[in-house]
C-alpha cells in the first residue's frame, strides 16, 4: 500500500487541505493533522503551515476541495424549476398502493417524495403525510414562464389607452402665482 493518496499526498496532508478547504486557518489545520505539533510554539506551527500550504500538490488539493464545495453549494437555476415542476406536476395518490394501503416513507417514488414536506407515524403505526403545496408552485411556475405578464398586456386599461390616443398632445395647465392653477390662456389679474 502506498503512502500517498490518489492525490499524491500523505494522510496529513490531505486531512490539512481538507481542513483548510473547511476554512480552518493554516496553523489550526496544521495542529489537527499533526497532533505533535500542539506542543510547538506558535510561530514554529505557522511557519510549518506556510509552507505545507505552499506546496503545489496540497495547494491543488485544497482548491480542488473548495471548487467542489463552491460547486455542490450553488443553486442551479435548471435544477430549482425541475423541483418547481415536480410539485406542479405532483400527484398525491402516490402514496396509496393499489390496495389502498398508505405506502410506507421509503415506498414511494421519487415524483411523490419530492412532494412530502413532512410525515409523522403515531403510536398505531398509522402515517400522516403533509404535502408542499401544490397551489404555491403552480404561481412560482406560472411566473417563470410569463403568463401573468402576458395576461396583464391583454388587460385594457382606459387610461393607458386614452394616453397612447393622444399620441402625446397633451395639454398641461400653467402655474399661477400662488397655489392656484388656472387653466391655459386664462388670465390672472
Amino acid at each position: 500500500m502506498s503512502r500517498f493518496n490518489e492525490h499524491g499526498l500523505t494522510a496529513q496532508q490531505e486531512e490539512f487541505a481538507v481542513a483548510v478547504a473547511a476554512g480552518s486557518s493554516l496553523s489550526d489545520a496544521y495542529r489537527q493533522a499533526y497532533p505533535r505539533s500542539l506542543r510547538w510554539a506558535p510561530e514554529t506551527v505557522h511557519e510549518a503551515a506556510s509552507r505545507m500550504a505552499a506546496s503545489y500538490k496540497v495547494k491543488a488539493r485544497t482548491a480542488a476541495l473548495r471548487a467542489a464545495a463552491a460547486k455542490a453549494s450553488t443553486l442551479e437555476a435548471a435544477r430549482v424549476l425541475d423541483e418547481i415542476a415536480k410539485l406542479a406536476h405532483s400527484d398525491v395518490s402516490g402514496i396509496m398502493h393499489p390496495d389502498g394501503r398508505v405506502k410506507l416513507p421509503h415506498e414511494l417514488d421519487a415524483a411523490t417524495r419530492a412532494a412530502v414536506a413532512s410525515f409523522e407515524i403515531d403510536a398505531n403505526g398509522r402515517i400522516k403525510y403533509r404535502f408542499w403545496d401544490k397551489n404555491a408552485a403552480l404561481e412560482k411556475a406560472a411566473r417563470h414562464l410569463g403568463l401573468y405578464e402576458k395576461d396583464n398586456e391583454q388587460q385594457a386599461t382606459p387610461i393607458r389607452d386614452m394616453l397612447a390616443s393622444l399620441g402625446g398632445k397633451v395639454i398641461v395647465p400653467k402655474k399661477s402665482h400662488g397655489d392656484r392653477q388656472e387653466p391655459s390662456g386664462a388670465s390672472s389679474e
